[in-house]
């Protein structure tokens, strides 16, 4: 994405935005001050172009991107952005237009998301825009989003100027956050669970859970068996044994990081696509900076291309050197136990 693309569809966006603007006036009732109808950011259209940084804060939370090698990336970890999402919410922040005068107490900056950054628990999210030398093109803070308030289809939110005291309600609205999934695309693998034939998860500890792709329902869904089941022993439902293959092959990222060298898995998985093409993940678990629960993270290596190789390519471009964090939810996906998928079968009296 270039920049110079942020400034055309900025302009394109502006244009009705004065039309909004008379409507707001007319449909409710405040003081009139100086200011209404301007951009919150003045000039920022013409300075666009320059922006070669950006850092987004919320509290204590901190995100910096850089614009490098013609493409937007984290600035820690390099990986790459969408560049759709970076290009919404530039072209968001350009188009914020005045609509009406709000707080200037910094007691009441809570009451409307307007709060700057560095508290915890702060609601306010801070945009920070540099250009190539380091020098601070805007920074503005945005706050509680009023959905249709100017409007049908005409969302407003509050927002402050970071070095002014004076907050606004203004046309236009951005969504991003310092949460990483708010500029990437978080599915970092998409693949469709009714072509999974088999799965298989090997502890640390060496217990093995490995599944199978039978054949289909009268649904058309895919049953699973078990492999290997304990004598004596019966398992659980075919959608319980599917889902120990299927849970793999949909993951979404809450952060991204280079793989970390010499780390033991807690556990190793593979499955199996219809078209031969086979993936093994591995899961570690850290306990984040700071202390608290463990946290589970993902890398994974398609050891199979299969017949469709072009999008075994794919997925490697996109995910090979790369760890992700995943949800809860997820974790227990790589760390189903055969206990689990089993019951005793009751003996006839």
């Amino acid at each position: 994405m270039t920049p110079k693309l942020v400034i055309s569809l900025a302009l394109v966006a502006g244009i009705s935005t004065a039309g909004a603007v008379i409507a707001y006036r007319s449909n409710n009732v405040f003081v009139p001050v100086a200011g209404v109808g301007e951009k919150v950011v003045v000039g920022l259209e013409d300075k666009i172009n320059s922006v070669r940084a950006i850092t987004v804060e919320q509290g204590t939370d901190k995100l910096e991107l850089i614009f490098k090698n013609d493409a937007w990336q984290v600035k820690k970890s390099g990986y790459p952005l969408s560049p759709e999402k970076v290009r919404t919410a530039l072209v968001g922040l350009v188009n914020l237009t005045k609509l009406e005068a709000k707080t200037a107490n910094k007691e009441k900056y809570l009451l409307i998301d307007v709060d700057g950054p560095g508290q915890k628990n702060g609601r306010g999210r801070q945009f920070s825009l540099l250009d190539k030398g380091g020098k601070l093109v805007a920074s503005i803070v945005v706050g509680k989003v009023l959905a249709g308030k100017a409007g049908p289809g005409r969302d407003a939110q509050y927002v402050r100027l970071a070095k002014e005291k004076t907050s606004w309600l203004a046309l236009g609205s951005v969504s991003a956050t310092p949460a990483l999934p708010t500029w990437v695309e978080p599915r970092f693998l998409k693949l469709d669970v009714d072509s999974v034939i088999s799965g298989r998860i090997e502890h640390r500890d060496g217990e093995v859970v490995a599944v199978q792709r039978t054949g289909e329902d009268k649904n058309g869904s895919s049953t699973f068996e078990m492999l290997n089941v304990p004598e004596g022993r019966k398992t659980r439902s075919s959608t319980r044994l599917k889902f120990v293959a299927t849970d793999l092959v949909n993951l979404d990222m809450i952060d991204v990081r280079r793989k970390k060298a010499n780390t033991k898995p807690v556990t190793t998985a593979t499955i199996e696509m219809k078209d031969g093409l086979k993936i093994k993940f591995w899961l570690v678990e850290e306990a984040p900076q700071g202390g608290g629960k463990p946290q589970g993270w993902v890398s994974f290596e398609v050891i199979e291309q299969g017949s469709d190789k072009a999008k075994a390519n794919s997925i490697s471009a996109r995910t090979n050197g790369w760890e992700f964090l995943v949800a809860d939810h997820k974790v227990d996906a790589f760390k189903k136990r055969t206990e689990k998928l089993l019951y005793k079968e009751k003996k006839a009296n």
